[in-house]
């Protein structure tokens, strides 16, 4: 075989190991799925944290809310912009 086959096959050969890993890693859960729900008041912080789990817990909570809001936006329709179908623009 010839030099470019050779880089195809060992290009073949790496992207087939790299999907492999993708799918063997192990997956990392931040937390339980019910921690995600927006009806829970946020929780008072325990007077046992450090000053750095306290900021991440802050940091956590304001991340959520961040989330909910874009979730918000997405779910509103935008009624500033005009209908592409069914309608003739004018």
């Amino acid at each position: 075989m010839e030099y470019p086959h050779w880089l195809i096959i060992a290009g073949a050969v790496l992207l087939m190991l790299g999907l492999v890993g993708l799918a063997l890693r192990p997956r990392s859960v931040e937390g339980d799925p019910s921690d995600m729900t927006n009806d829970q008041e946020p929780s008072e912080p325990e007077p046992d944290l450090t000053p750095a789990e306290v900021y991440e817990r802050a940091a956590k909570e304001k991340r959520r809310a961040r989330w909910a809001e874009r979730e918000r936006e997405l779910e509103e329709p935008a009624n500033d912009r005009p209908s592409v179908f069914g309608e003739e623009s004018k």
